[in-house]
């Protein structure tokens, strides 16, 4: 064999030396993919790491120490004490729910009668507010009553009296009777006693002053005279006056 011809016999053996392009191709490609699966790996452990980090940082805050020592507490003990515990818990958490239901259903009906009784006397301040410009109306009734001339004046007043009082009426004041009711120091006060052989002792006789109430409040007392007894004449020839405890004890006290 000549030099040329073992020449061109080597050119077209392939060298060892040189890679195959599928194989480089193949070997980039696997290595590529085992870097992405470890770096997955190690990101997905990273952050379970910090994830039961974080867990445990913060478990300890949420756990209610009371609850701990009760399961610690339970934790000692036996079943048949364990199950004997948690009925007296039960029963416990039983009449608490309990009380605290009949707890509302008392404030239920407490702000119930609260609202009702605010309703019904949230006209008591107006009222007490318009009685002594009526009180004005009805002296000027009174002073006008002898002027025949001012007899056309004294009945629009005496109309407007009457519509006053009918618009209280509507709003639950109404007048307190008076005249021929025996005295009541409830709603009654007493200015004055009078000598009567017409009443019994102890009966108003007068009124002053009208008295109103609204519902079961006492706007205003009425202002009356009451009635007593006549006077007695001693063997001495003197008289002798014994008044009423109940409207001297009123008179005294106003």
């Amino acid at each position: 064999m000549t030099d040329q011809t073992r020449d061109e016999f080597e050119a077209d053996q392939p060298s060892e030396d040189v890679p195959n392009e599928e194989s480089a191709e193949d070997s980039a490609e696997e290595s590529a993919e085992d870097s992405a699966e470890d770096s997955a790996e190690d990101s997905a452990e990273d952050s379970a790491e910090d994830s039961a980090e974080d867990s445990a940082e913060d478990s300890p805050s949420d756990v209610d120490p009371q609850a701990e020592a009760i399961g610690e507490a339970l934790a000692e003990l036996s079943l048949d004490e364990q199950l004997e515990a948690t009925r007296v818990e039960r029963d416990e958490n039983f009449q608490k729910w309990q009380r605290a239901l009949a707890d509302l259903d008392n404030f239920r009906r407490r702000s119930q009668r609260e609202m009702g009784e605010a309703r019904t006397y949230q006209a008591l301040p107006l009222a007490r507010d318009l009685l002594p410009g009526l009180d004005n109306l009805q002296r000027a009734i009174q002073a006008a009553e002898s002027n025949e001339a001012a007899a056309d004046l004294v009945a629009g007043v005496r109309m407007v009296v009457e519509q006053v009082v009918a618009v209280l009426a509507q709003h639950g004041v109404v007048p307190i009777p008076v005249v021929g009711e025996v005295f009541d120091p409830a709603v009654h006060e007493a200015i004055q006693q009078m000598v009567s052989d017409e009443h019994e002792p102890m009966t108003v006789i007068e009124e002053v002053e009208a008295g109103f109430r609204l519902g079961e409040r006492l706007v205003r007392p009425a202002k009356v005279i009451v009635a007593m007894a006549a006077a007695e004449t001693t063997a001495d020839g003197e008289q002798v006056v014994e008044p009423d405890d109940e409207a001297g004890q009123t008179s005294e006290e106003n």
